[in-house]
Formats: C-alpha cells, sequence, structure tokens
C-alpha cells in the first residue's frame, strides 16, 4: 500500500461528514443574515460611551476571538471588552474599571445558533480596559489558551482543559508595563522549536498623554463636532517579543530579536512566509506610520524590510492609517499577499506579492483589482480574505466604522457616517484577479450600520461555510450567517503538529482541484483581522470540484506529507507524522 493511502486510512476516525445546512423557517431571506439577537448576544461593548471618545484609546477596541475551548467541535467565541476610566486633577488615571458592567465574555456555541454565557466560573471575566487578543496552545497540551491585549498590563489565560482558565500572566512574564496600550498580538512560533512565542503590538503611551492634557479632553471642535486627537500627539510605543522557554514561561527579547525595531502606533501582526523560504516573518499595521515588514532569518531574529519590499507605506509614499490586516494567495502564484484596513479619504490597500518574479518586493494593486471601490468614505478594521461563496476564488469582507462621534448616528462627518456598513467584494479569477464590490446584494445583514471594530470568519453553525462575527464599539455585535446562494462544494481542514506547535502554525496547505482551476494554499495562523483571532480550522471553496485532485501539507521546517483523491464536503483534520516519518514522494 502507498504510504499516502495507509497515512489517509489511519486518519479516517478524525474524518467527519457535516449534515446538510439546516436553517430554521423564519430566516428565509439570502445573503448574509444577522442572527445574533436570537443567538443570545445581547450585551453591549463597553468602550467609553457612544457619543463621547475624548481620547484615542476609547475609539479602539472591540476585539473577538473564535476558539473551539471546550473541545466539542463548535466555535466559541470570547469577547474583549474595554471599559472607561477616571482621573485625578492631573489627568492621571485612577482607574479603568469605572463600569462594573463591563468585562470580557466567553459565549459557548451549544450548536443551532444558539450561545450561552459561560463566563461566570470560568475564569475569564477580565475587567480590565481590553482592547484585543490571540489565541494559541502555548502550553501543547492540546487545548487553547488566551492572551489578552489591554490599555495596562496584558493577561494570559491558560485553558484547564475542563471548561476552566487560570490566570498564568505574571508566571509567564507577558505582562508588559501599565503604560503599555497592547490592541493586538499574535502568537507564532518564531524559531520552529515546537512552542509558540508571542508578539505583542503596542501603540501608544496614554498615561503620559493624559497627565501631559491636565485629564481634559483632548481634540478639536470641527463643522460643530469634537474630533478626538490623532496618534501623531502620543508618545509611540515598540511592539514586545516573548519567546517560549517550553516550560510555561517567556522571555522578553524585544530588544534583540526585533532588530533596530522604531517606535511606533502599531495595531494588528500577522504571521505570514512571505518570502517562501520556510520560516514565519510577521506583518504589522501601523496607524500613520510605515508598516512593518519583519523578515525571519530562520532564528527567531528579524530585521524590518518593509520599506525595501514595498510594503511600508503607499504608492504615493505617504504612510496609511493601517488599522486591519489579512494575508492570502488570492492570485494563486504560491506567493502570500496582504490586505491592509485604511482610515477614511484612502482606499484600503492590496499588495500583491512578486516573489515569483524573484524578488521580495508588493506592488499596490488595490485599484486594478477593484478592491479599493466603497472604501474612500469608509472607517475600516477588521478584514477576512475567505472564500464566502465557495466558488474557489477567494473573496474579501470588511467591517467599518468611524470614531469621530455625532449627536446621531445618521449625521455625516467627515468621510462618512459615524456608524458604517460593512464592505464585501466576490472575488473573480483568471485573467483578472480581481474583486466586486457587491455589498448591497449581500443580505440583509450588509444594511446594518455599526462601529464595525473586530471581525472574525468561521464556521459558527458547522455547515461548511464560512460565516461572520462584527465586535461593534458600544453596541450588541453582528452575528452574520452565511446564506449566498449557488453555493459550491468545500473542504475544512485541522492540524495537529507532534513534531511542530501543536496548533501547526505556520505550516502550508496547497489544495488541487477542479482539474487544475483551483490551486490554492492556505497559511495556518489564528490571528489576522483587528484585534482578533480565528479557529484552528481551514476553508477551502471548490466550486463544482466533486474531488480534491491533491492536497500537500508542509509542516513547520519544511517536511510534507501528500494526499489524492479527497472526498468533499468533509472536514479532515490531520496529524503531523501519523503514518509515515519520512516526506511522502510527490511523484
Amino acid at each position: 500500500m502507498k504510504p499516502h493511502v495507509l497515512l489517509l486510512l489511519l486518519l479516517l476516525p478524525a474524518v467527519s461528514c457535516t449534515a446538510e445546512k439546516q436553517t430554521p423557517p423564519a430566516v428565509t431571506a439570502t445573503g448574509f443574515v444577522d442572527r445574533a439577537k436570537d443567538a443570545g448576544f445581547i450585551q453591549p461593548n463597553h468602550t467609553g460611551v457612544f457619543d463621547s471618545k475624548p481620547y484615542l484609546v476609547s475609539t479602539k477596541g472591540g476585539g473577538c476571538l473564535s476558539l473551539d475551548f471546550d473541545g466539542d467541535g463548535d466555535v466559541d467565541i470570547y469577547l474583549v471588552d474595554g471599559n472607561d476610566y477616571e482621573l485625578d486633577s492631573e489627568g492621571r488615571v485612577l482607574t479603568r474599571q469605572k463600569n462594573p458592567d463591563a468585562r470580557n465574555r466567553l459565549m459557548r456555541n451549544d450548536g443551532n445558533w444558539k450561545f450561552t454565557d459561560v463566563t461566570e466560573g470560568s475564569g475569564l471575566g477580565d475587567r480590565n480596559f481590553g482592547i484585543g487578543g490571540a489565541v494559541g496552545d502555548y502550553d501543547n497540551d492540546g487545548d487553547p489558551d488566551i492572551f489578552v491585549a489591554n490599555w495596562g498590563k496584558n493577561t494570559l489565560y491558560r485553558n484547564n482543559g475542563d471548561g476552566t482558565f487560570t490566570d498564568v500572566t505574571e508566571v509567564a512574564g507577558v505582562a508588559g508595563l501599565e503604560n503599555e496600550a497592547t490592541p493586538c498580538a499574535t502568537f507564532f512560533d518564531a524559531d520552529n522549536d515546537g512552542d509558540i512565542d508571542l508578539y505583542a503590538a503596542n501603540y501608544g503611551d496614554h498615561e503620559e498623554f493624559m497627565l501631559r492634557t491636565g485629564g481634559k479632553p483632548a481634540g478639536k471642535m470641527v463643522h460643530g463636532m469634537f474630533w478626538v486627537m490623532g496618534p501623531g500627539c502620543y508618545v509611540a510605543q515598540k511592539d514586545r517579543f516573548y519567546r517560549n522557554n517550553g516550560d510555561g514561561t517567556f522571555t522578553d527579547e524585544t530588544e534583540t530579536a526585533l532588530k533596530d525595531q522604531v517606535p511606533s502606533y502599531s495595531f494588528q501582526p500577522i504571521l505570514l512566509d512571505v518570502d517562501n523560504d520556510g520560516d514565519q516573518d510577521i506583518f504589522t499595521a501601523v496607524d500613520s506610520m510605515p508598516n512593518h515588514l519583519w523578515i525571519n532569518d530562520g532564528r527567531g531574529n528579524f530585521t524590518d524590510q518593509a520599506e525595501e519590499a514595498g510594503c511600508a507605506v503607499n504608492e504615493v509614499i505617504c504612510s496609511s492609517a493601517g488599522m486591519g490586516v489579512d494575508a492570502a494567495d488570492y492570485d494563486q502564484d504560491g506567493w502570500t499577499d496582504i490586505v491592509l484596513t485604511n482610515f477614511a479619504t484612502d482606499v484600503n490597500y492590496l499588495y500583491r506579492n512578486l516573489g515569483a518574479q524573484g524578488v521580495l518586493l508588493f506592488e499596490h494593486d488595490a485599484v486594478r483589482t477593484g478592491f479599493g471601490v466603497g472604501s474612500w468614505e469608509k472607517v475600516s478594521w477588521g478584514v477576512g480574505f475567505r472564500d464566502f461563496n465557495q466558488d474557489g476564488y477567494l473573496d474579501v469582507f470588511v467591517a467599518n466604522g468611524h470614531v469621530y462621534p455625532t449627536t446621531a448616528p445618521d449625521v455625516k462627518t467627515r468621510g462618512g457616517y459615524y456608524e458604517q456598513t460593512p464592505l464585501f467584494y466576490f472575488g473573480e479569477g483568471p485573467p483578472h484577479w480581481g474583486f466586486r464590490e457587491s455589498s448591497e446584494k449581500g443580505g440583509p445583514g450588509l444594511k446594518i450600520r455599526r462601529l464595525g471594530r473586530g471581525a472574525i470568519f468561521d464556521d459558527f453553525d458547522n455547515d461548511g461555510d464560512q460565516d461572520v462575527f462584527i465586535s461593534c464599539l458600544n453596541s450588541v455585535p453582528l452575528l452574520l450567517e452565511n446564506r449566498l446562494p449557488g453555493m459550491g462544494n468545500w473542504l475544512k481542514v485541522g492540524l495537529q503538529g507532534t513534531k511542530s506547535n501543536r496548533d501547526a502554525l505556520g505550516a502550508r496547505v496547497l489544495v488541487e482541484a477542479g482539474a487544475g482551476r483551483i490551486r490554492q494554499m492556505r497559511e495556518m495562523r489564528l490571528s489576522s483581522s483587528f484585534a482578533s483571532s480565528h479557529s484552528t480550522l481551514l476553508h477551502w471553496g471548490l466550486g463544482d470540484a466533486r474531488k480534491v485532485d491533491r492536497l500537500t501539507v508542509t509542516w513547520p521546517g519544511g517536511k510534507q506529507q501528500v494526499f489524492t483523491d479527497l472526498p468533499v464536503n468533509r472536514t479532515l483534520h490531520l496529524v503531523e507524522d501519523a503514518a509515515q516519518p519520512e516526506p511522502v514522494n510527490r511523484e
């Protein structure tokens, strides 16, 4: 028997069929349909108050994390909540826990679009001023742990495997400093040693700013509206890199690992292998300063090459207001591309990786592809490359919401409404490899105005397609069921590292189907979008393909496993070296 056949047979107990989609009769609309209220999401986010944003930190937040915390096969949701704050007469922050109703919440997925708040007793009801977070199995014990990114010291929760979590921040050594504002983070295996490290992105020193301004609202009146002061008024901070010691602790190696780092207003970092050399690099979206592209030397030490690679700024050599970010090979050339969300009066960016031409260089491709359409009046945050209609080509979803409050949501502000609707683009294949803005035809869920921030894309009802969850500032979230018409076939893949890190972060999976029409590569990452993190299942749309011709897994470190003639509309869980310790012959 061939090695890859034997491997597949041994994996069959972990292969599951998903039942055909069952929709309650009350839901008849097509496209994206909001299910949040019926699902149990009735608690609003608390980040300052809706119409008073005197400091920049109160315009951020709304991070959301999806994970299967209890291992029951359903994707659960963890909501990161903000708070309000009190100041003394000199502007010193007395507390960030002013609002007693504000706390992070763990929502357990019970199936059939029902979620239960199980925060009480879970150990996860953090009442700090939360902004975002990251999920990752940092101790390689098989269940997901949670890092919460706060204004002030951060928090790391270890999953105990029984539905509860333990705060291990001080022991682990990843709290950071009291004056740091950490909006986003990501776990990744920087040195491919089998345990995951942590990159915490920092923004600006809000403590120093409040002390300098005496605690008074910092901004200016424009057309009768208060505009909060922008990032340039804050002292920028350095991001932090924590190396995992493999014993439950981390070592802060920021100064040695992130060479010549320039302090910046950092938002979302993501892992990606941008140069196809087998190690994990980091791209970080930065607000009003050049973005970072940290190239890994293979040992977990990094050099920022964003400027040389052409992804530090926009095409007219100006810094963007980069907030959210995702990465994928949208044009199926084998090289990872980057999408970056921006502030109003600037389009969202699409950086196309020109690595196929033998150079580490990105081309600005938003205008040619049509991806910039519709974003000029939006303040965009969470973003995701996904194949929502499962035709074999990647689509893009963007969450939006302004930062300048008004007395009513429908009063125009600079660049658009305060509360805003999402953007949705259908991906188009060769020869154009572009995007078609289709928000108006995307269903009733795309007509709802909110202060969108974090966004996650997962299969919340286990029917095979990708749904959307948007965390909304000072409001209840959106939970959008995907009911797009004309759905194609699909495949979902979960990976379990053995020699690699348990989450297989940094692994690549190439799916080939449809007699060569589909050749899609996915990288295993959890953190992306804005202040958000996703579950560990990778998803492919397969159009009318009736089988997967070939699936190739490249594990961190370079070892490959190959499978052929796989069924569609299935979820596969693949374990590293489960049956064959040597790379499978690809012939």
